[in-house]
């Protein structure tokens, strides 16, 4: 085995997330990713895939200490990059990150290679079930009547026993 082999059976995949401050102007942003990227590249991480920072509202104030001076900030520019590297290459990542001032917060995790984004489910139509049903409905007898008092008291018998069945699965679940 070359040490090659030996290094790429060790890689893992890793993420780092990270918030840069919002003080950082939009034509410098691409320098503060170039510095994270940087850091992966000198401790031998392949990038995988990213997303370019995009500011965004916080969910909480966060605060930063630079110096003698602490700073709040409600809004950060929030993007990720996903790399493949060893463990200790890994540890020396987050040590570099932590000294980097226009970071805001990062996060650095173990992840898989594979594409986790996900959009929203959408459940496909089945046709054949909607025709089944349709069917079944014409094969119902029509219930219509001329008499409103028959349908007055069919209505309120049907929630009667509706609330009485929904009381009684109520108590089945009340333990």
């Amino acid at each position: 085995m070359t040490k090659e082999t030996v290094k790429a059976e060790k890689a893992s995949v890793y993420e780092v997330g990270y918030h840069i401050v919002p003080a950082v102007s939009p034509e410098n942003l691409p320098k503060e990713v170039d510095a994270i990227k940087a850091i992966l590249g000198a401790n031998g991480a392949t990038i995988i895939s990213e997303e370019a920072p995009a500011m965004r509202s916080l969910a909480y104030t966060m605060v930063k200490a630079v110096g003698q001076a602490r700073h709040k900030y409600d809004t950060a520019y929030f993007g990720w990059i996903k790399f493949e590297s060893d463990a200790d290459a890994a540890v020396e990542i987050k040590r570099a990150l932590d000294g980097l001032e226009k970071i805001l917060r990062f996060i650095l995790i173990k992840t898989v290679r594979e594409n986790t984004i996900y959009g929203p489910k959408v459940l496909p139509k089945n046709d054949e079930e909607e025709t089944e049903a349709d069917d079944a409905s014409d094969d119902l007898p029509d219930d219509s009547s001329d008499n409103e008092d028959d349908k007055d008291e069919e209505s309120g018998d049907d929630k009667e026993s509706s609330k009485e069945d929904l009381d009684d699965s109520i108590d089945k679940l009340v333990v």
